[in-house]
């Protein structure tokens, strides 16, 4: 990345520059990092005239429409601006040819995978009718994730032809497009050939430096694919057709590369396949930064904000800072040499009247909101930066013009100086020439005026209290002590962010270590709620792993049995203690088990299978399954009584045993059993033989007829579930795997989860199923009705899967003998009624004391302190609702009805129903009242769609029609007099029902909205943030980082904090006033895209947020940081040990973390 050019602006829009990534007769291309430290690319295209610019912002609304399919989203297009600019998804890593200059060409599986990327992202492309129209290797970037396609700068809509200016490189274009016929989807196909044969040889396809040659070649281009193998081959040399006509899409060259798969289900797994191609890390400017810190001495860390907040104006801007104008210690000149070193400070010219020596600033302007320390320090001095500013000036004035009198500060000035100097300052200490200069102006005040003397007075003496009162020496101990509190505690909570996943309980003690140095600071309050809600709560790794060790794990996952050179290890994986060992097992052991009570385990050698009694450590009879000379795939296994053992003997065959009497389970006809049921009257044969998998009565020996069952060879691996009557399935399909699940003996399919696994992945309790994704992802399924109660991506694969029931956990087992125990408590919560409708039927009133669900036939109130129906039951289908500000009665709707009622809260008897006025109107969209509870909007909808709202008088029963039809959202501002409405923001006069105009920005936001307690501020959701306003929507103050796609949105009683509920089930907190994230304070197991109705309300204390799902599951979330350490340490079960302080904590003197 190449440094910014003078003329460079620091920032655009929202957005923070740190240099720049590229320039040509396009535009320029920076890397920048928004409000929230997001790191991004912004494009500032080269725009001529008002036609240009028309037609960039059409381009921009098609790009937007693009699904992030091995693509770089495009997050925001601001082209109303006087300097337009196009933000998109920034992707580290090197482009192609890069990576192929330094690497050579692809081959084999990684040239599979580069093509499949491709198309995938041109096949996202051409979805949303955009044509890239510049493909080529260097818009290829290899990020972490796999390839991904960049540059939609000279994208363009499809029209029948997309012409226009050629645009594009000479090298990478379609013929048709050299000879002005106009870029379609075929010219980017054409281009995916060139870049597949480019990744193929090392070198372009078409070379030259001289553009008419590079035409010439084009033109007259025949591809030559030797070398490629099929179905790659076939696929170039006909995306080099020279008729475009003939060329395949994008999505045909996927179906050749993948398999026949549909819609979303091909570009996810387009994008599945080639993540695994990825490229070197790329650190943003804030890990660099935090890098750098970690690497300070403990007096340099204290002087650290010091010297960064000296280079950051009062406008949020960087400046200059002169050598004199910092503290004059080594510590100030180490950490200038190491940041400047490392390119994120610059030695610069002093400014203009200033005193000679060198003057420092910023190299990189986005430092201010990448490094999330440096944000946190400039928020938390936000409003004594522009008074400080305005007095170092003042000071230096003062003293380079002969220290007159005149020049003193005088006044309300002076008063809000000493303030801040004596009061209110943080991570500032005043220079000696500050500290003279308010001396004299206070002094000066004193003897100019009486009553001002007495205010100056004060102020001054608080200030000499602070500063010279106890020494400056001292006060400046104090100020280091803090300075170097607060930076160790937002270094925990940092390293605590990085052992979640390895040291889960390490990481728990770290946060609350961090928030107990420093309370008041986000980033451990933060801390604090993350390992409330973190997935993995413990993890055991064996302290004698070896590449040649043995595992086996019990049913439940609790006790792991380690064997290595003939011994054996028994492990309390909970307690992370060593129970048993012995020796003798001999040293060609192959694979383990342990019965389901810890008891027995089960060893494999060369020869056989023995048992052992882990108590005694003796063995138990003699062997059996002999004959298996191999080592074979799968896990050897016991069933839930301990009876049966499962051996893998074949490719994924498992040969089950009775070992009780050492004797071979089989059918009727004679064949090994696969699998067996819990009380043996089952029994399948899914290996033996050709043909379909069979299904026998083992009692009867005879076989049920079972035309379900797949084909044996398409069976990967089988289960049966807990009650034995059900039976898993891994069925391995011509271009997919998939799970099912189905009843016996009827074969009644019940689930058909089409994400498939790789290998024997399936573990099951008796609520519960869980295997492993073809995407890499956990996925757990509730028996009762086979819904998807958890879905999560995992850093690795898991070998074997346990679910312990009792415990509330799933064990994971990984390589290296780690066993990572991860928090499943949610799977349990179970809905406060049955029958709540999925589709926004439940709903939280204020302070979440009360709960108003609806089923398909009748409404209910609940009290959620005190777990009780408020009232009896409200006949009628109910999944719309409204609760008054004063929470002391509820609106109640029907999507598929026209009749509201009113009920009052403390009886639940209705006060008073009606039909909506508008007689197209078919259905109930969305109910609010006003803040004077005098009024109902209400948002209805018809056979003709949506229709206007209607704002209802519930005393007068007199309705007023507005002119927004739109339907759902709706939220007044607390004084009454403005009404937002519609899922792109409206603005209408609750006096007259007459629509507002909407600014320039508002229609780029969606809902949810809402307005904060005291009418201060409202927040929208948007495209990648969480958008704040004026009351009076003119314009925007500031942006949140949404992490994920917001469904809800809730203020705390204060105002100071916004929790956001996410798809897939997740709660984040905003520290409004700093806008920083706080941290997850829920999490519900389910990936980011899965989304659904909830609802939140904070308690009226704001120490508690309660949520509720579209289902009625009610939930409580810890807020109060007191409370919320103690269970945290009550999670993590001890206090830090002292090697733990040694190693996290060794500049600190102890203190009591868990008491």
């Amino acid at each position: 990345m190449a440094p910014l050019a003078p003329s460079d602006p620091q920032r655009l829009g929202r957005y923070w520059l740190a240099g720049r990534l590229g320039a040509g007769g396009q535009g320029v291309v920076y890397e920048a990092y928004g409000e929230g430290g997001e790191r991004v690319a912004v494009k500032v295209p080269r725009v001529d005239d008002p036609a240009s610019r028309s037609r960039l912002a059409a381009e921009a609304a098609a790009a937007q429409r693009v699904a992030s399919f091995c693509t770089a989203r495009v997050v925001e297009a601001r082209l109303d601006v006087a300097e337009p600019y196009i933000v998109s998804e920034f992707v580290p890593g090197p482009n192609l040819r890069q990576v192929i200059g330094a690497t050579g060409p692809y081959e084999g599986d990684a040239l599979r995978r580069l093509a499949v990327g491709v198309a995938t992202a041109l096949a996202a492309i051409h979805q949303a009718g955009v044509v890239h129209r510049d493909l080529k290797p260097d818009n290829i970037i290899l990020g972490p994730d796999g390839p991904r396609v960049i540059d939609f700068g000279v994208a363009r809509q499809v029209g029948p032809t997309t012409t226009g200016p050629i645009m594009g490189t000479p090298g990478y274009m379609a013929p048709e497009v050299l000879t002005g016929r106009g870029a379609t989807a075929a010219a980017d196909v054409w281009a995916w050939a060139l870049v597949v044969l480019f990744s193929a040889s090392g070198r372009d396809a078409v070379q030259s430096q001289d553009p008419m040659t590079v035409i010439g070649g084009v033109l007259g281009f025949r591809p030559d694919p030797n070398g490629l193998a099929e179905p790659l081959s076939g696929l170039v040399t006909a995306a080099l057709s020279r008729d475009p006509a003939l060329r395949p899409s994008a999505k045909d060259i996927l179906f050749g590369l993948l398999g026949d798969l549909d819609g979303d289900d091909l570009l996810t797994e387009g994008g599945a396949e080639a993540a695994s191609l990825k490229g070197p890390a790329d650190p943003d400017l804030g890990t660099i930064a935090e890098e750098l810190f970690e690497e300070l001495s403990e007096r340099e860390r204290a002087v650290a904000p010091e010297v960064f907040l000296r280079m950051v104006d009062g406008d949020g801007s960087i400046r200059r800072v002169s050598r004199s104008e910092l503290l004059d210690c080594d510590a100030v000149d180490a950490l200038l040499a190491l940041y400047g070193a490392a390119g994120l400070i610059a030695e610069a010219g002093s400014e203009a009247g200033s005193e000679a020596g060198s003057a420092y600033t910023l190299a990189r302007p986005a430092l201010i909101q990448a490094w999330p320390r440096l944000r946190q320090w400039v928020a938390d001095n936000r409003e004594g930066l522009p008074v400080h500013r305005r007095l170092t000036e003042a000071a230096r004035f003062w003293d380079g013009h002969g220290r007159k009198p005149g020049d003193l500060l005088h006044g309300s000035n002076l008063d809000r100086t000493l303030r801040w100097a004596a009061a209110e300052r943080r991570d500032i200490t005043l220079l000696e020439l500050e500290r003279e200069f308010l001396d004299a102006a206070a002094g000066q005040s004193r003897r100019q005026s009486r009553r001002r003397g007495l205010l100056a007075a004060t102020l001054a003496v608080l200030l000499v209290a602070t500063l010279g009162g106890l020494g400056l020496a001292e006060y400046r101990r104090g100020v280091s002590d803090r300075q170097r509190d607060e930076a160790t505690a937002r270094s925990l909570a940092l390293r605590a962010a990085g052992l979640r996943e390895s040291d889960p309980r390490a990481a728990m003690l770290l946060s609350v270590a961090a928030w107990r140095l420093a309370p008041l600071l986000p980033e451990p309050r933060g801390a604090l709620y993350e390992s409330l809600s973190q997935l993995t709560v413990d993890s055991f790794t064996d302290p004698h792993a070896s590449p040649d060790t043995v595992y086996a794990l019990t049913r439940d996952g609790r006790a792991l049995a380690a064997v290595l050179d003939g011994r054996v290890r028994l492990w309390d994986v909970r307690e992370h203690r060593q129970t048993r060992a012995f020796s003798g097992v001999g040293t060609t052991i192959r694979k383990a088990a342990l019965s389901p009570d810890g008891r027995t385990l089960a060893l494999q050698d060369d020869r056989n299978v023995r048992l052992w009694d882990v108590t005694t450590g003796r063995p138990v009879g003699g062997g059996f399954a002999a004959g298996v000379e191999e080592l074979q795939p799968g896990e050897m296994a016991f069933d839930r009584t301990g009876r049966l053992l499962a051996v893998p003997e074949g490719d994924y065959a498992a040969r089950w045993w009775d070992v009780t009497g050492r004797t071979r389970l089989r059918a009727g006809s004679g064949a090994p059993l696969d699998a067996v049921n819990a009380d043996r009257s089952l029994g399948l044969v899914s290996t033996t033989g050709g043909g379909r998998a069979e299904l026998w009565d083992l009692r009867k020996g005879t076989r049920v007829p079972a035309t379900w069952l797949p084909l044996k060879h398409r069976l990967d691996d089988v289960e049966f579930g807990e009650d034995g009557r059900t039976l898993a399935s891994v069925v391995n399909g011509p271009s997919e795997r998939k799970v099912q699940v189905r009843r016996l003996p009827s074969g009644d399919l019940v689930t058909d989860y089409l994400a498939g696994t790789t290998g024997r992945r399936i573990a099951s309790s008796a609520r519960f199923m869980a295997h492993w994704s073809l995407l890499g992802e956990l996925v757990v399924h509730r028996n009762s009705d086979k819904h998807i109660v958890m879905e999560r991506r995992l850093p690795e694969e898991p070998d074997p899967l346990r679910i312990d029931e009792a415990d509330r956990v799933l064990r994971v087992a990984t390589a290296g003998g780690r066993i990572h125990t991860l928090d499943i408590s949610p799977m349990f919560d179970s809905p406060v009624a049955a029958g709540v409708s999925s589709y926004g039927g439940a709903l939280l009133g204020p302070g979440g004391r009360i709960l108003a669900i609806g089923t398909d036939d009748e409404a209910r109130l609940w009290d959620v302190r005190d777990a009780r129906q408020v009232g009896a039951a409200l006949a009628g289908r109910a999944n719309v609702f409204a609760f008054s500000p004063d929470g002391g009665r509820v609106a109640i709707g029907d999507r598929t009805g026209r009749r509201v009622r009113v009920v009052d809260m403390s009886s639940g008897r209705p006060l008073t129903a009606f039909e909506v006025a508008t007689r197209r109107a078919t259905g109930v969209d969305g109910l609010v009242f006003s803040p004077d509870g005098g009024t109902l909007a209400v948002a209805v909808s018809g056979r003709d769609g949506i229709l206007p709202l209607e704002l209802r008088n519930l005393k007068t029963g007199v309705v007023t029609r507005t002119d927004v039809a739109d339907g759902g959202s709706m939220a007044f501002r607390p004084d009454g007099g403005l009404l937002v409405a519609g899922h792109v923001p409206e603005l209408i006069d609750p006096a007259d029902g007459s629509r507002r105009p909407r600014p320039e920005g508002l229609g780029s936001l969606s809902d949810p909205y809402v307005f904060r307690p005291d009418g201060g501020l409202v927040a929208f959701s948007g495209s990648g943030r969480i958008s704040l306003w004026n009351p009076a929507l003119t314009s925007a103050v500031g942006d949140l980082p949404a992490v994920g796609e917001s469904t809800f949105l809730a203020w705390s009683p204060d105002g100071r904090t916004l929790a956001s509920y996410e798809s897939g089930d997740r709660i984040r907190l905003w520290d409004v006033p700093s806008r920083q994230l706080l941290g997850v304070v829920f999490d519900g197991l389910a990936e980011p895209g899965f989304s659904r109705s909830a609802s939140m309300a904070f308690s009226a204390d704001g120490g508690t947020l309660y949520s509720v799902t579209g289902e009625g599951v009610v939930r409580r979330h810890l807020l109060d940081e007191g409370r919320v350490a103690a269970a945290v340490c009550a999670r993590a079960g001890r206090t830090m040990t002292p090697q733990e302080w040694q190693l996290h904590l060794p500049e600190i003197q102890r203190f009591e973390v868990c008491g």
